[in-house]
């Protein structure tokens, strides 16, 4: 590991950030004060050697006292970047999974990306505990059919990451039942997937001769078989995939943002596949009959 990689490691509160750029904004401003009374006083010297002292001494000695007190290294700060990874980066991007509304202009017009409405954005749930290198994620994705749910736990183990879908398994009873299906779940689902599932067998195939600096390449393995898992006092079927990242996924910016941004995209083509799978049915459980008559009556 070089010393880009120790310096990425460690992990500055923001409380930290702030206290530095109060610092840094006190001294500026007393060193602009003693700057000033040396060009008006005549004991130029003094209040020089002042200024200087406080700037080029006093002010480094202090920043590197707070760093080193509040600032986490080694193992602690990996863990706060792994946090860090789980509770901001991951939820952030993931948020983009549904499209929006296009409204084209012509590229000599264009001055700025338009920013998506909140609408058209993903609602993002999560749970997470301190020290979990783990988070459990509820997404809830606008689509035409109806609002699309997804149970989604990411397990982040420094150069290794499991993804787990989670479908309710009375969902997926209902539905199979709904669609006049019979036979086991694992099957059902494979067949829902099995586009999604066949471009992640080819890449897992093709990431085996591959090379990168460290050797790793994301490719998203699935298990073949489904797990079973209850949580919360329900049952759930869970699909597990797995996939190697590089050893400074955690701390590097550029590999944070490209993974988070790869399973935005795997868990979307996913939803895309078979919306029927994700589709929120407790919603339309939970409607009062009242929420459920047209809205357009006659007035005959």
């Amino acid at each position: 590991m070089n010393i880009s990689n120790q310096i990425q490691i460690i992990y500055i509160p923001w409380w930290i950030r702030v206290a530095i750029a109060v610092i840094m904004l006190s001294s500026i401003s007393i060193c602009g004060y003693l700057f000033y009374w040396a060009l008006v006083d005549g004991e130029k010297a003094n209040w020089l050697a002042a200024g200087t002292y406080l700037l080029g001494i006093v002010f480094p000695i202090l920043i590197i006292v707070i760093v080193i007190a509040g600032a986490s290294f080694g193992e602690l700060s990996i863990l706060r970047r792994t946090e860090k990874m789980l509770v901001r980066t991951i939820p952030y991007h993931l948020q983009f999974i549904p499209e929006e509304t296009r409204n084209f202009v012509e590229f000599r017009n264009y001055t700025r990306s338009a920013k998506t409405k909140s609408t058209e954005l993903a609602n993002i749930s999560l749970f997470h505990s301190t020290g979990r290198c783990y988070a459990d994620y509820v997404i809830r994705v606008p689509s035409p059919a109806g609002t699309l749910k997804l149970n989604l736990r990411v397990e982040m183990n420094i150069k290794r990451v499991n993804i787990n879908v989670a479908f309710l398994r009375t969902d997926l009873d209902d539905l199979m039942q709904l669609e006049g299906i019979s036979g086991n779940l694992e099957d059902f689902l494979r067949n829902k997937f099995q586009h999604s599932l066949a471009i992640e067998a080819l890449q897992s195939e093709g990431a085996k001769h591959a090379s990168t600096s460290d050797g790793t390449v994301i490719s998203y393995a699935f298990n073949k078989s489904f797990l079973s898992r209850e949580v919360d006092g329900q049952d759930y079927v869970v699909v597990v995939a797995t996939t190697g990242v590089p050893y400074d996924t955690v701390w590097n910016p550029s590999e944070r943002v490209f993974f988070a941004q790869d399973l935005m995209f795997m868990i979307r083509a996913f939803m895309q596949e078979s919306p029927d799978v994700f589709l929120d049915r407790s919603i339309e459980v939970n409607q009062s009959p009242a929420e459920c008559e047209p809205t357009n009556k006659s007035t005959d």
